[in-house]
């Protein structure tokens, strides 16, 4: 599996953004695709986020954000990019293949 790292700017006011802040937290806790998430984070300006996960496939990847609820309400732009994993701290091995 390839590791993807998510990254969603918001191209709509917050206001926007937060009236699909729980369907979003949702959807990254129960799609199928959950269990590939590594972690997620919020920036702390609020203007995005990013989403790190595991994955088959690049269209894999791009199939999940399209049914994310931040794209299907046309609040955020997601960058998806793929890493090769070359060094992890200690008891993350796992990560790296």
């Amino acid at each position: 599996m390839t590791m993807y790292l998510i990254q969603i700017r918001y191209t709509r006011p917050l206001a926007e953004v937060e009236q699909q802040l729980e369907a979003h937290r949702a959807y990254l806790r129960e799609a199928p695709e959950a269990a590939g998430i590594l972690m997620t984070a919020r920036r702390q300006d609020r203007t995005g986020g990013l989403v790190m996960m595991r994955a088959d496939s690049l269209a894999a990847v791009e199939a999940f954000v399209a049914r994310d609820p931040y794209a299907t309400a046309g609040v955020a732009a997601f960058e998806i990019t793929a890493y090769d994993v070359a060094q992890v701290a200690a008891g993350l091995d796992a990560l790296k293949s």
